[in-house]
């Protein structure tokens, strides 16, 4: 079931028509659908010539920790990029003020996870190479180097059993010929201090191609690791699952991408897809979304795959599914963005170019099927609002941040909004 939205009026009747019928229902009747926003907060702010990036591979810029939301980015305020943390506590109005996580070389495209006990752990690349350090609101842990030479690092949230609550990172690791996934399992020590407790390579043959931006998930006793591959000579969408129970045992990955039907396209060697993510909603339930060029026409779409654990080839990636609704139109969807909860919800987020200008849009699992588009209340508008990454907590609320940019290449800042919720999901398959 698709529902009608502002979005849908706007298309089929034109603005003006529209936003007139909007307004004699009530224009923020569509917005509730399951969540109901807060006035956006600024964890971040604008300042001339200071640009920040929500890029984490995988989009896990944002962490909630028990009580604790911890957002991490990079910026580059004092005249390089460096990696930063700012925490907020469930009671508090806004964020506290950013701590540095990353040392004195250039850093890029931070990830966090929560850890118990409101810690979280954070992974970055630091002059090439690939770091990670655990921190609470007191006092941050050591960085441990976990790659001489990588990139795009990106984290697995903990698991929910026994023996499946160690953080595992991911990256692309350039120590011999194309990058390659390479994974890591870490300990946190109470002093916050890290060790590694195993590392391996995610496949077992050495890549032909790059294999670029991974991202991890647990799913019914199973390390998932998905990312980028371009071994066919155009870029797609590899997954690998892992033996119940094991960190570094997995089967040969498989492609979760596929080829659009019908006759070939002039992609020239395929079409083009970007930046998985993984979103897990309890036990069994995985879904995959990534940046799909399958109608190149229309720019990149958002295209999904979900997870089946007991499928008659074993575990594995189901069909491809759109995840955008029909009135999309030409534009282009970017920056893909997803997380699930325990009780099957599970909700998708990414940056929207139908309106004329970035907005941040969401689809949501019901029915079987994905909610109409629904553009944030509290990100959509005039201005250019961009990079969404969200998550959902315990409680099933929304924590989304974004960037915001005033101006057409001008500086930007975080914003960040809670989306209390107001409804049942109805995620049936």
């Amino acid at each position: 079931m698709r529902l009608v939205s502002r979005i849908g009026l706007q298309r089929l009747l034109g603005g003006a028509l529209a936003g007139l019928i909007l307004g004699l229902v009530g224009s923020d009747a569509w917005a509730d659908a399951l969540w109901s926003f807060t006035p956006p907060t600024t964890p971040a702010e604008s300042a001339p010539g200071v640009f920040h990036q929500l890029s984490a591979s995988g989009r896990r810029s944002l962490a909630v920790a028990g009580d604790r939301v911890a957002l991490v980015w990079e910026d580059d305020q004092d005249g390089a990029p460096r990696v930063h943390l700012a925490f907020k506590e469930a009671a508090a109005a806004d964020f506290a003020s950013p701590l540095r996580v990353s040392g004195d070389g250039e850093s890029f495209e931070p990830a966090v996870i929560a850890l118990t006990e409101g810690r979280v752990l954070v992974a970055w690349e630091e002059d090439g190479q690939i770091m990670a350090r655990a921190l609470d609101v007191a006092r941050a842990g050591p960085p441990l180097r976990l790659s001489p030479k990588g990139a795009q690092v990106g984290l697995a949230p903990l698991g929910d059993g026994a023996g499946d609550t160690d953080p595992v990172a991911v990256w692309a690791d350039r120590t011999t010929g194309p990058a390659r996934i390479n994974l890591a399992r870490l300990a946190v020590a109470d002093d916050l201090s890290l060790s590694l407790m195993a590392t391996c390579p995610v496949e077992a043959l050495s890549p032909v191609a790059d294999q670029l931006y991974p991202t991890a998930e647990r799913v019914a006793g199973r390390l998932v690791v998905a990312w980028e591959d371009r071994r066919p000579g155009h870029t797609i969408i590899m997954a690998a699952i892992g033996a119940p129970g094991e960190t570094c045992r997995f089967a040969a990955p498989t492609r979760i991408s596929a080829d659009p039907p019908g006759p070939e396209m002039p992609y020239g060697a395929g079409h083009g897809v970007a930046r998985v993510a993984l979103a897990r909603a309890g036990e069994d339930r995985l879904l995959a979304v990534w940046e799909d060029k399958r109608n190149f026409r229309d720019g990149y779409d958002i295209y999904g795959a979900r997870f089946t654990p007991d499928g008659p080839g074993g575990p594995g990636f189901g069909p491809n599914e759109r995840i955008q609704d029909d009135f999309s139109g030409l534009a282009a969807q970017w920056h893909v963005t997803a997380s699930g909860h325990a009780d099957g919800t599970l909700v998708v987020g990414w940056t929207d170019e139908r309106e004329g200008q970035g907005d941040i849009a969401l689809s949501w699992l019901v029915d079987g099927g994905w909610s109409e588009d629904l553009l944030l209340p509290v990100a959509s508008g005039p201005t250019e609002q961009s990079h969404p990454t969200l998550v959902l907590d315990a409680a099933g609320d929304l924590h989304v941040a974004w960037l915001t940019r005033e101006l057409k290449g001008g500086p930007t800042r975080i914003q960040y909004s809670l989306g209390r919720r107001v409804a049942e999901a109805n995620p049936v398959d």
